[in-house]
């Protein structure tokens, strides 16, 4: 019944949408025929206007003997401001153009020979033989764009020859875009309209037309055909977007139908829940409960299975003829330990069947379990108010094996970049090493000897000497600015080849008794050229000699890193390196007078790949990877990592390394 109202409210509503779409297609168009009948009268209009000018135009020539610029020139302009159409109009005598009105707009045309242009010379030779004005189909203009010429053959009379002579043509150029233009209809816009307009051969068929002007004579244009000038032309114009499938009623038409059939629909449903027993409760929910996509049972305050889906049985073949109402968790649990070969883990069958009895009887967290051929379920259980139990059990093999490939695709990455930072490095050296030499090039023998030839016996030229030491300061500055930049690159490639070390766990420490306070103090030194060039104070403190066991290449590396982040993000102050040593500790100890650090970011500091002050990051530059990979080698050496900071006062980053001896150091990450 249901299924037959329906029909019947669609057959009706499709009925009434076909009819009022089929009405409004008809007025539409009869709407664009009459446009386009408007538009082939002012075509007609608009060429026969062209044909009394150029008339005019050649009865000027036959009277004065020559061309009249200035008298031709108002004619022209005449036309022009009765029919703004018009672009041009072009005087040909022995099919050259020498003239071309307006003369200001159009001079591009000056010296054009028809006999070059094939596509225009057709019409022209037509003209010529039937001694009449012929209108070429559309043709890409000198001038640029399209539009359509009306060819006018000029024959004068000859007195010696006491006949006509062909004197040339007027060519008489109308733009395509106002010759397509209707009242609330512009058939020139293509966004609007697919339009065509063309000549038709003698025995009433089109000629040969190009794929692109094709378009408009598919499906179903308005057409109507003219004569233009004694021949006969066709247009064809369609919407752009074809004609439209529905009017603009049929929406509010759907619409209603929908309503209709929505409101009987809810009428017929409404008397058959009054006709129905209420239907049984247990079945509804059995029947959802076997819809889901995830394994899912039931059980009630006596363990016993209540209700079961067929998606729980599959995930457990093993015992899928045991899974019944009223079996018993511990008799399934059992039965499917002895019928599995294999259990996840070394632990035997009765300690697997105790501790997963012991989860189901006690349910917390969510839990993986494998079901064999690698397949495994999220286990999710429950208890309910009334002491029942239920079980979700969902498949996330794919996401295990997501993880699995995604860990690899990690390793693969660190090895990737293992592989690109070694083969940077070397380049990166030479390249460092080449510009070190451009950097001193004042040094270098081939320079000492060019001056000395510059300046030799007080005969050189000045100016080439002065130009010569401009050349090699440029030299100089050049070789600078590579090397600073390839030193960089360096430090970053470094800073990557650390971090695959460590994330691989590779990173091994080079262990040997080594003095603190002197690895403190030539960093110091290092680095105090880069802190004065930002205007900065570079200072050290120590408490005496601190002798231990470590890396001093991976301390001096720790140390380096934090000065080096100190001066990059402090603008303007000091910054103060110090050593504290005791019995059991060595505390380095870099304080600076930077913008500080927010305590909620404090925590990402140490975290690869992260640096808190973006705008100061861009400025910089780097990896941030400095402060992650120190951590590191603090904690290889058995130290640690540690920030104190204040927002609008500074920071002091503190390395921590023990006192110990070489036995006692983790060697490898």
């Amino acid at each position: 019944m249901t299924i037959v109202l329906l029909a019947s409210i669609g057959g009706i509503a499709y009925s009434i949408v076909k009819l009022d779409r089929d009405n409004h297609l008809a007025a539409l168009r009869l709407e664009v025929e009459q446009a386009l009948h408007s538009v082939a009268d002012q075509i007609q209009l608009r060429f026969f206007e062209a044909v009394l000018v150029a008339k005019n135009i050649e009865n000027t020539l036959a009277v004065a003997g020559e061309i009249n610029e200035r008298q031709i020139a108002r004619t022209v302009s005449d036309l022009q401001r009765h029919n703004p159409d018009v672009i041009a109009v072009a005087l040909a005598p022995n099919l050259s153009i020498t003239h071309s009105f307006p003369q200001t707009d159009n001079r591009e045309t000056i010296g054009v020979k028809y006999w070059q242009l094939p596509a225009q010379m057709a019409s022209v030779a037509q003209a010529y033989r039937t001694r009449a004005p012929v209108v070429d189909d559309r043709v890409n203009l000198v001038q640029g764009g399209t539009g359509y010429i009306m060819h006018y053959p000029v024959f004068l009379p000859n007195a010696e020859l006491n006949t006509d002579q062909f004197w040339g043509v007027i060519s008489v150029v109308m733009d395509q875009e106002g010759l397509l233009q209707a009242p609330q209809h512009d058939f020139s816009d293509p966004a609007q309209y697919s339009f065509e307009l063309h000549p038709l051969k003698a025995s009433g068929l089109v000629e040969a037309l190009p794929d692109h002007r094709l378009s408009a004579l598919k499906d179903k244009p308005v057409v109507t055909t003219f004569n233009v000038l004694g021949t006969t032309w066709e247009a064809a114009v369609r919407p752009a977007a074809g004609w439209p499938a529905y009017s603009p009623q049929s929406r509010n038409l759907v619409g209603f139908a929908l309503i209709s059939a929505i409101f009987l629909l809810g009428v017929l449903l409404a008397f058959r829940r009054l006709a129905l027993n209420q239907t049984n409760a247990h079945a509804l929910l059995a029947e959802a409960i076997d819809a889901i996509d995830e394994g899912f049972i039931a059980f009630d305050d006596k363990e016993r299975v209540m209700v079961v889906n067929q998606k729980y049985r599959d995930y457990h073949p093993q015992i899928a003829d045991l899974i019944v109402p009223g079996a018993t968790m511990g008799e399934l649990v059992v039965n499917w330990a002895n019928r599995t070969e294999s259990l996840s883990g070394s632990k035997s069958k009765q300690a697997w069947v105790r501790e997963r009895l012991q989860r189901f009887r006690n349910p917390g967290q969510a839990f993986l379990q494998d079901i064999g051929n690698d397949n495994w379920l999220k286990v999710t259980e429950a208890k309910t108010p009334h002491g029942y139990t239920v079980g979700i059990w969902t498949d996330v093999t794919a996401e295990k094996r997501a993880q699995e490939a995604a860990e690899a695709a990690d390793r693969e990455k660190t090895e990737f970049l293992n592989n690109v930072s070694h083969e940077l490095r070397t380049p990166l050296t030479v390249i460092f090493g080449r510009a070190s030499f451009m950097r001193h090039s004042d040094k270098m023998p081939q320079a000492q000897r060019l001056m000395s030839a510059l300046t030799a016996d007080g005969s050189g030229c000045p100016k080439s000497a002065a130009a010569a030491i401009e050349y090699q300061k440029f030299i100089t500055d050049q070789g600078a600015g590579i090397a600073e930049s390839s030193q960089h690159m360096i430090r970053l490639v470094e800073d990557l080849l650390d971090w695959t070390k460590v994330s691989r766990g590779q990173l091994e420490l080079d262990m040997a008794p080594t003095q603190l306070d002197e690895i403190a103090r030539t960093v110091t030194q290092e680095l105090q050229p880069a802190a004065e060039a930002k205007g900065l104070t570079l200072t050290y403190a120590g408490d005496g000699p601190a002798a231990t066991v470590a890396d001093k290449v991976r301390v001096k590396q720790i140390l380096y890193n934090l000065i080096t982040n100190a001066i990059k993000f402090t603008s303007e102050g000091k910054i103060h390196l110090s050593m504290l040593h005791s019995a059991d500790e060595i505390v380095f100890s870099v304080t600076d007078t930077g913008n500080g650090i927010a305590e909620e970011d404090a925590s990402r500091v140490f975290q690869r790949f992260q640096q808190v002050d973006g705008s100061m990051t861009r400025q910089n530059g780097g990896l941030g990877l400095g402060l992650a990979i120190s951590e590191q080698l603090a904690e290889l050496h058995g130290g640690s990592l540690s920030l104190e900071s204040k927002l609008g006062v500074g920071s002091t980053f503190s390395l921590t390394l023990p006192c110990t001896g070489a036995t006692d150091i983790q060697k490898t990450a």
